[in-house]
């Protein structure tokens, strides 16, 4: 009997040492915003994957080809009032997101905003929507967003986050249009953005990067640490 109480006391202790270095992270949000020409179902895989890290996840839906940049903005932060329901909550943009997030901060978010995640973030001016702003189609298809894109008179008014963030650029690209190393949207210097606490190049095309394990375990351990695993 007495043995018996032992190995339960052991086990005990074992289960709330483990219980402590592994802390449930369902009292955080993370917000998803995906980019120019894709829906929130491009988000779908690392939303499982976030939520397999014990993170509370929402997707944030929005059309360019409908909504000004502004518009958006301002449904992103009614998203988040609405649908963050814990005290600490980060964001992680693809492309396009990361300018809406970023013009989000012109105005002020929901409190109790934690990190930011930027995945292949056109952070400066882009070169490719420079391009295609006077085609037709384009036009048609990106909205007010993808002609701000282009503008260095909007970049000039794009606010910088005042909370941790961090880069995660591609580098599998084409050499059609661009002579610099690009994940074939954007060039990877262009990623760059002064302040960000971290930043990191992984071999991804800028259209599927979301959906690779290793973006997914670096955008994890960046919300926990505020810096990426260099490996």
């Amino acid at each position: 009997m007495i043995r018996k109480t032992r190995i339960l006391g052991f086990l005990f202790l074992v289960m709330t040492v483990a219980c402590e270095k592994s802390p449930d992270r369902l009292n955080e949000t993370v917000v998803l915003v995906h980019g120019m020409g894709r829906t929130r179902v491009s988000m779908s895989l690392l939303k499982t994957r976030l939520e397999k890290a014990r993170y509370t996840v929402v997707n944030f839906p929005y059309s360019p080809h409908n909504e000004s940049l502004d518009t958006i903005t301002d449904n992103l932060q009614k998203f988040v009032q609405d649908n963050v329901q814990t005290k600490q909550y980060h964001l992680i943009g693809h492309s396009l997101g990361n300018i809406i997030i970023r013009n989000a901060f012109k105005h002020s978010l929901k409190p109790g905003l934690g990190r930011i995640v930027m995945l292949a973030p056109p952070n400066n001016p882009a070169y490719l929507a420079g391009l295609l702003k006077e085609n037709r189609l384009y036009r048609w298809f990106s909205g007010d967003s993808g002609q701000k894109l282009s503008s260095p008179e909007f970049y000039a008014t794009l606010p910088v986050p005042t909370v941790e963030f961090g880069v995660i650029a591609g580098d599998r690209g084409q050499k059609l249009t661009f002579e610099e190393p690009n994940d074939g949207i954007v060039t990877v210097e262009s990623t760059k953005l002064c302040g960000m606490k971290d930043w990191i190049l992984l071999h991804h095309t800028h259209t599927f990067m979301m959906n690779s394990g290793d973006t997914a375990e670096q955008c994890v351990h960046f919300l926990q640490t505020g810096n990426f695993i260099k490996k």
